[in-house]
């Protein structure tokens, strides 16, 4: 283990035991304790939510209750199921006072948002709605009298029917049909109306708005920092776990609207059985950092299906003081650590710093810096300024037989080739130049002997002589490539050449029926042998000339780019194909066709450009064909010259 490394354990153990102590120890009680504290809270607020619910729900049963018994109501129900020519004033006229009695009475109590009489059979006969009447316009087949709407198959007319007693419906948005818009959330409260003899007369239905119940959640939240939310729960009913209240309206009443938003939906399936199992009151703290404090209410008196009063908290907003607390003892705890090791490498590194600076620089060198040298300080004179020293002079001797290998290894191979290739030469010229001179002389002398008339034999020897000369060029192309000419370095114009090179080739293009196309610069002053950068750009056009197709064109382009000339030549030929990228500079290759080319025009243009110190690269366009840059350096560097005299001392 290293020096600094000790010093800082040793330091940091000094420095964060005592704060570990008071984060696990002093600050997860006060965690627990404001947790529990805000558990008594919560659950106060819901006992006195729950209570003020119950409290309304009770009085507007007691209202509903109390109009059942109204001498208005009373009298006109005695007349609601009789016949329509038996008692026609009495009833006409009970039924105006019954309406103008239910206008009045939900005028004082703004809470109603409806009032209805139904008869026995369902059918509605009088109402009012929102303070305006509604006007009956259906006929009573067995009366004989105007009804409103016949609802003898809803719930609410159905329980009160069957159980005899005042009934709450589902609290739920309303609805005239099914064809209709919904209204706001109500609550329907269904009195059974009797005479004397408890025989039923009708049914009263008392609609109460929601809004008592949305103003109870609001207020009873004050400032607690939680959102509220009233739950039905109804194990195998269709509305389990909808919301009756959320402070999003859209998430109401899931089963009416058509939509997901539900309770049990935002909880696992294990915690919503939890739930339901709870017998009242319980607290629950999710994974997901919500924490959930809930009671039940039983507001319904002929089902077990009860309402879920939920208070949803962040764990992270009640425990915010906690957290930030934490936090602190946290940032505490770093920046002593972070001292320690400042303090641990401060004194260590004295000691160790020259060490590991001198291991950097090896493994730089190791890893291919050739510049990395340890730098000595004028006023250290100890063993590991001694042991950098020493490494420096090892990386100057081993940069130095470096460089001697490649040099001889160069040389070697470039003797080689040249000596190969010479001696290729020489046999070609001795073993084929002279035989194929005396053959094309015969083919003079027999010519010249021949009538007019031998025309057939002449065209032979014109063969002959053609294919002789063909012979002849693959010759003299083998030994220019063998005896490569020394560069005469001069200062010219690459515009100017490349003007003069398109003029030369100018009646090769057009009878080909290529178009072609120039971006030159107007002045690229450079230095290099011009003739030898004139063989490259023609053997280059020549090549484009002979892969493009008839109608196609040629794009040369000419600029100046830093320190550099570079020329692009594209031709619309075929390309070059994927197996053939690595043989185009090879000598003697050619995709031509027999008798087209010798396959050393690239080769001698290779290495012309290298002697020139530039490159040439070869590269497949989008639209099919090849684009040829030359990149060459407008001033020729003294290490050029230098190895072109050593190759010429090898040549020799």
């Amino acid at each position: 283990m290293q020096l600094r490394h000790k010093l800082f354990i040793v330091l940091s153990l000094f420095s964060s035991v005592p704060l570990l102590i008071l984060l696990f120890g002093v600050v997860d009680r006060m965690e627990r304790e404001l947790t529990t504290r805000t558990d008594t809270a919560m659950h106060g607020t819901l006992d006195k939510m729950a209570g003020e619910i119950n409290l309304i729900l009770n009085n507007q049963k007691s209202i509903a209750n109390g109009l059942g018994r109204v001498p208005a109501i009373r009298q006109f129900a005695a007349l609601a199921n009789s016949q329509a020519d038996t008692k026609q004033q009495s009833y006409q006229r009970y039924a105006e006072d019954l309406q103008q009695f239910f206008l009045n009475y939900q005028h004082s109590v703004p809470s109603i948002q409806a009032l209805r009489f139904m008869n026995v059979e369902g059918k509605t006969l009088v109402k009012v709605k929102e303070g305006k009447p509604i006007e009956a316009h259906r006929i009573d087949d067995r009366t004989g009298r105007m009804f409103i709407a016949d609802q003898a198959n809803r719930p609410f007319f159905k329980d009160a029917i069957k159980q005899g007693r005042v009934v709450m419906s589902d609290f739920e948005l309303g609805q005239v049909n099914p064809d209709a818009d919904f209204c706001p959330a109500m609550v329907r409260y269904s009195v059974p109306i009797k005479d004397e003899v408890d025989n039923l007369e009708g049914v009263l239905v008392v609609n109460m708005w929601g809004t008592r119940l949305d103003s109870t959640i609001e207020t009873a939240l004050g400032g607690h920092s939680a959102t509220a939310y009233i739950v039905e729960l109804d194990k195998n009913g269709l509305r389990d776990g909808i919301y009756l209240y959320h402070p999003d309206s859209a998430k109401r009443f899931a089963d009416q609207v058509g939509t997901q938003f539900r309770f049990s939906n935002t909880l696992t399936k294990a915690v919503w059985q939890q739930i339901h199992n709870t017998q009242t009151v319980g607290t629950m703290f999710l994974d997901d950092g919500r924490m959930l404090f809930y009671r039940k209410v039983s507001p319904y008196e002929d089902r077990d299906t009860q309402w879920l009063l939920v208070m949803e908290a962040d764990s992270a907003t009640v425990l915010a003081p906690i957290n930030r607390m934490r936090e602190s003892i946290w940032v505490m705890l770093t920046l002593l650590l972070f001292v320690s090791l400042l303090v641990a490498v401060w004194a260590s590194g004295r000691l160790t710093a020259p060490v590991h600076k001198l291991a950097e620089i090896i493994r730089h060198y190791a890893d291919g810096d050739r510049n990395a040298r340890y730098q000595q300080s004028i006023s250290s004179r100890d063993e590991i300024s001694q042991a950098g020293t020493a490494f420096n002079y090892l990386a100057h001797k081993l940069e130095t037989t470096e460089k001697e290998r490649e040099q001889a290894v160069h040389a070697a191979c470039q003797s080689e080739r040249l000596a190969a290739l010479g001696q290729l030469a020489a046999g070609i010229g001795h073993e084929i130049n002279n035989p194929l001179m005396n053959i094309m002389s015969l083919a003079n002398l027999i010519e010249e002997t021949l009538g007019d008339d031998r025309t057939d034999i002449k065209d032979d020897l014109n063969i002959l002589k053609k294919e002789g000369q063909r012979c002849a060029r693959i010759v003299q192309g083998i030994l220019s490539f063998a005896r490569e000419k020394k560069p005469s370095y001069t200062n010219f114009d690459m515009a100017e050449l490349l003007a003069e090179t398109i003029e030369l080739l100018r009646y090769r293009i057009e009878s080909s029926k290529i178009k072609l196309r120039t971006d030159i610069s107007a002045s690229l002053p450079m230095e290099g042998d011009a003739n030898l950068l004139q063989q490259v750009l023609v053997n280059i056009l020549l090549n484009a000339i002979q892969a493009s197709p008839v109608g196609s064109k040629i794009m040369i382009e000419a600029r100046l780019k830093n320190e550099f000339v570079e020329i692009d030549i594209t031709d619309h030929g075929a390309g070059i194909t994927e197996k053939d990228y690595s043989k185009i500079f090879d000598p003697f290759f050619t995709t031509k066709e027999e008798g087209q080319g010798t396959g050393l025009g690239l080769s001698i243009s290779y290495g012309i450009v290298q002697r020139h110190d530039g490159s040439l690269t070869l590269q497949n366009t989008n639209h099919g064909g090849v684009k040829v840059r030359i990149c060459l350096p407008r001033t020729q560097s003294e290490n050029v010259i230098e190895e072109e005299s050593l190759e010429e001392l090898h040549v020799g």
